[in-house]
């Protein structure tokens, strides 16, 4: 795998609670990658419906995220790799969101087929484009709590993966748009993102736009919201919108191996926390 392929990789990755984790580079053939990983996010306001309030602000509190996992990748072939990610998370808060949480995050599972191989091409601007198709088992923790480590649903999804690296400028661009559908009830979801990288030497710049837009669902507060009543009109039910912005700086050293730190944060919401997201991540890849 280029460290190109590892760069973007991990920017993907640094925002894999909203949206798609992989691009459509995929590693070389027998060869493995492990991505231990870290994220932080906090919020002191969050959206009831598309209307951003402060309770937790007001009262001088926030919801806290702490997630560590391992992100895996296997090339079968050198059109077919396999994914996935596995790992715990923790919430904290305080009185106005009740006692924080823990327990294992929704794994996912993958196959990735390259359709088109722009590295092979002899446009210049033809791109690699690659589907996948994936899994999601549900984690172990409380979904039905406020603003909760996930949906608590499994499901499966679909992606439509692109990428290019403009000649020997060290200048790409990627993006993808996939659908996801899990267990009622849980809303459908469009999710995507669109990003670019610059790789000067042994480091690489990033920064990633990432949209994911639930179909329909309830909103916080509003007709039919009751989440004393169950999980059918509690949090996992609500129609939830996420549109996050990120930028990552990584260095690949001699060795193959690359770090990357990330910074990201909401720039609009429905029914989620107004976030703050920190990430740290390591690529070690194994094989040919």
């Amino acid at each position: 795998m280029h460290s190109r392929t590892r760069i973007l990789t991990l920017a993907l990755l640094a925002s894999a609670p909203f949206a798609q984790a992989q691009s459509a580079w995929i590693p070389d053939a027998q060869q493995i990658i492990a991505v231990p990983a870290f994220t932080y996010s906090s919020f002191d306001e969050f959206w009831m419906g598309d209307t951003l309030v402060s309770p937790l602000k007001d009262a001088d509190e926030a919801l806290r995220q702490y997630t560590g996992f391992v992100a895996l990748e296997y090339g079968i072939t050198s059109k077919i790799a396999f994914d996935a990610t596995v790992g715990y998370a923790a919430t904290s808060s305080t009185t106005v969101l009740g006692p924080g949480d823990e327990g294992l995050m929704d794994t996912q599972i993958g196959l990735r087929y390259k359709l088109v191989d722009g590295d092979a091409q002899s446009s210049p601007w033809i791109p690699t484009v690659t589907v996948r198709l994936g899994g999601i088992i549900a984690g172990t923790y409380d979904a039905n709590t406020p603003f909760s480590i996930g949906d608590g649903a499994s499901g499966i999804e679909g992606s439509l993966l692109m990428a290019k690296e403009f000649g020997e400028t060290g200048f790409g661009m990627f993006g993808g748009i996939g659908y996801r559908w899990r267990v009622d009830p849980v809303p459908a979801d469009i999710f995507g993102n669109v990003g670019i990288y610059q790789r000067i030497g042994g480091f690489t710049v990033s920064f990633t736009y990432w949209n994911t837009t639930s179909l329909d669902g309830l909103d916080i507060g509003g007709p039919g919201f009751n989440p004393g009543a169950g999980v059918d009109s509690g949090f996992p039910a609500v129609k939830e919108i996420n549109q996050i912005v990120s930028g990552g700086i990584g260095y690949t050293d001699k060795g193959g191996r690359t770090y990357l730190v990330t910074i990201g944060n909401n720039i609009a919401g429905r029914n989620t926390g107004d976030k703050f997201i920190l990430g740290a991540f390591v690529s070690l890849p194994f094989g040919p």
